[in-house]
């Protein structure tokens, strides 16, 4: 029940930070439920719980209201119930044949009160991410930032008439990524939140629109350079626990600092939040899990797999944002090879290969076509297409042989699954060079780089 460690993690850092000393119990009356029940619309949902039930009239006494009657009888549940799903965040339904009760033990577990109302605590600070899947962070700075955007969503709901509740998970993904941008300002916490992009509006209702996952990973990576943990788990219909996953931040800290290094690309891919705001992934959050941690290879580009040799998907580079997202697809593969060597050969290729294919303007119109079998998935097929152009420009092969060699040379050295990274990479450095989107300014600094 990783809720209540959470929730006690962060009843411990609160008292630290306010100077007090509340039990768990005295924090749920007095901290959560002011804020998430004791209101027309909910900022959770917790089926079967008390607050998911209608009051009957007749427990409406002179004196009380429905929100007291709700609070009296969770207290009660706790106190006096074997502990279920209805009123313990994260723990199965009662019995063994609900959709939520799997291995259910029939001993029973014995759990301390405390942990039930940290259990509530805990599932609150929940990071809702697109998939469905929800993380729980132990990390100080992330738990507080989502306990201070608690009372930004209740103001949210009261402000906007047609906005639906329930979605305490959904707004933390949207709150985190908002609140750990550079430029976010404590002053005016929500002067810059985009509305637009967080909502989905239609019949004059709304909705909060759940965060990619991605853009919460790379927000946490501008606040934490190293590896953190998540919980990642799903409490719907249907229970689901992924367990825990290492996100490898500073590996997507690298290639933020990689992207302000490329000269060589647009100058755009140097507007981080720009990149980050149209960055998507080839996976889903559950698969890019099932790889075990969250790093680099999990935050493939979406579609980048249609370039790659075998597909080769025509380039458009019409716009400036289908310019942006190919200087996305080169920055994640260099990110990903992580070698300037390499780099530098692709590059160093790519321009050798346009060199020979400028002498189809003197009537050699398949020399492009020649090009273009370069890009092939295997490495001897690789090295028998650079054989072909060598003989077929026979005086001026002497031009490009040392190049051919060097890329020959790192392409036997590197590991077999880099191949296709690398010849996609030639590929879009090809088609830079072509289009004449290169800059001749430096090349990355080798620091970012282990060769």
């Amino acid at each position: 029940m990783y809720t209540s460690y959470i929730g006690r993690r962060f009843l411990a850092l609160w008292n630290a930070r306010t100077g007090r000393d509340l039990s768990a119990r005295q924090f749920f009356d007095e901290e959560l439920h002011p804020v998430f029940f004791a209101h027309d619309k909910y900022l959770q949902w917790v089926p079967n719980s008390p607050f998911a039930q209608k009051v009957a009239q007749k427990d409406l006494v002179p004196g009380t209201t429905a929100t007291i009657v709700q609070l009296e009888k969770l207290h009660r549940n706790v106190r006096d119930l074997a502990p279920d799903a209805s009123f313990v965040i994260g723990f199965p339904a009662a019995g063994t044949t609900g959709t939520t009760s799997g291995q259910v033990s029939g001993v029973g577990p014995r759990v301390d009160l405390v942990d039930i109302y940290c259990s509530w605590i805990g599932g609150a600070l929940g990071v809702g991410v697109s998939g469905g899947l929800t993380l729980l962070i132990d990390q100080d700075e992330v738990l507080w930032t989502l306990y201070e955007g608690w009372s930004k969503y209740r103001a949210l709901l009261s402000q906007r008439d047609g906005l639906k509740g329930n979605q305490i998970d959904t707004w933390n993904g949207r709150w985190l990524t908002h609140t750990f941008d550079p430029d976010f300002n404590p002053r005016q916490p929500l002067a810059r939140f985009d509305f637009d992009a967080a909502l989905d509006t239609k019949d004059g209702s709304s909705a909060l629109r759940t965060q990619a996952w991605v853009k919460v990973l790379f927000a946490l990576a501008s606040t934490y350079k190293q590896r953190i943990t998540a919980y990642v788990y799903s409490l719907a219909q249907t229970n689901r626990t992924i367990g825990f996953v290492p996100l490898e931040l500073g590996a997507v800290e690298d290639m933020h600092q990689l992207s302000q290094q490329l000269f060589q690309l647009s100058p755009d891919i140097r507007d981080w939040q720009k990149v980050t705001s149209l960055y998507e992934t080839h996976l889903g959050f559950a698969r890019a899990c099932q790889l075990g941690s969250i790093g680099l290879a999990a935050i493939e580009p979406a579609k980048l797999q249609d370039y790659l040799p075998g597909n080769d998907k025509k380039i458009n580079l019409k716009t400036d944002a289908d310019c942006l997202q190919f200087d996305i697809y080169q920055l994640w593969i260099l990110a990903m090879l992580n070698n300037q060597e390499l780099y530098n050969a692709a590059d160093q290729l790519a321009g050798a290969l346009q060199q020979y294919s400028g002498t189809a303007k003197q009537g050699k119109m398949n020399l492009d076509r020649q090009v273009e079998k370069v890009f092939v998935k295997h490495r001897p097929a690789f090295i028998e297409r650079l054989t072909e152009i060598l003989e077929e420009a026979r005086s001026a092969a002497s031009d490009y042989t040392a190049l051919f060699d060097e890329a020959v040379r790192q392409v036997m050295l590197m590991p077999v699954d880099n191949f296709p990274l690398f010849i996609i990479l030639v590929r879009f450095r090809y088609i830079a060079r072509q289009s004449g989107d290169v800059a001749p300014t430096a090349t990355p600094q080798p620091s970012l780089f282990n060769a």
